[in-house]
C-alpha cells in the first residue's frame, strides 16, 4: 500500500478474527514509525462480526484478556473466531496504538457486498463485513477522511 500510494492512509479498517492481517499491519506500521517513514500511527479500526466479537467485548469493558465467545451464525465466517489464539497479544496492540474495535452489522453485510460489486469489487462476505462496518461508522459519525479498507478475499469464497 505504501509503495502504491507513497503514503499511509489516515484511517485503516482491518478485519479481526485470529489477527494475522491485523498483527502484520501493526508490525509494518511500527517499523515505519521506527524508521521515520511515517510520523504517527494512522487510526485503525479493527472489525469483528457482531455475532462473534470477543475483542469488541474486551475492548468495550477495558479488559486485558479475551473472554471466550461462542460464535453465532454469521456471514463473516472468516472473522468468527470465538477464542483467538493470540488474543492477549492483539489486545496489547489495540491499547498500545489506540486501535478502536468495532463490529460489522450482520444485517448490512449483503448490502455492503452489493455496493462493492457495483463498484467492480467482487469480495467475499468477510471483506463485505469490513465495508459494512465502515458504512455503519460513516452513518453514525459522518464521512471519514482518507480511509483504507482491505479486500482480503475473492467473492468466489462465499458466492451464493
Amino acid at each position: 500500500m505504501y509503495e502504491q500510494l507513497q503514503r499511509i492512509p489516515e484511517v485503516i479498517f482491518v478485519p479481526l478474527g485470529n489477527g494475522t492481517l491485523f498483527i502484520g499491519i501493526i508490525k509494518a506500521l511500527e517499523e515505519f514509525l521506527r524508521d521515520g517513514i511515517i510520523r504517527h500511527m494512522p487510526q485503525i479500526y479493527a472489525v469483528q462480526s457482531e455475532n462473534c466479537a470477543p475483542f469488541a467485548r474486551a475492548f468495550a469493558a477495558g479488559d486485558r484478556h479475551i473472554p471466550p465467545v461462542q460464535p453465532s451464525p454469521t456471514l463473516a465466517e472468516g472473522i468468527a473466531i470465538g477464542i483467538p489464539m493470540r488474543g492477549d497479544e492483539i489486545l496489547h496492540y489495540v491499547y498500545n496504538h489506540g486501535v478502536i474495535v468495532i463490529t460489522a452489522p450482520e444485517n448490512r453485510i449483503l448490502e455492503a457486498r452489493e455496493r462493492l460489486a457495483a463498484q467492480g469489487i467482487y469480495g467475499e462476505h468477510t471483506s463485505a463485513a469490513t465495508y459494512a462496518a465502515y458504512l455503519a461508522l460513516c452513518d453514525a459519525r459522518g464521512e471519514l477522511r482518507d480511509p483504507l479498507i482491505p479486500m482480503c478475499g475473492a467473492g468466489l469464497k462465499s458466492d451464493h
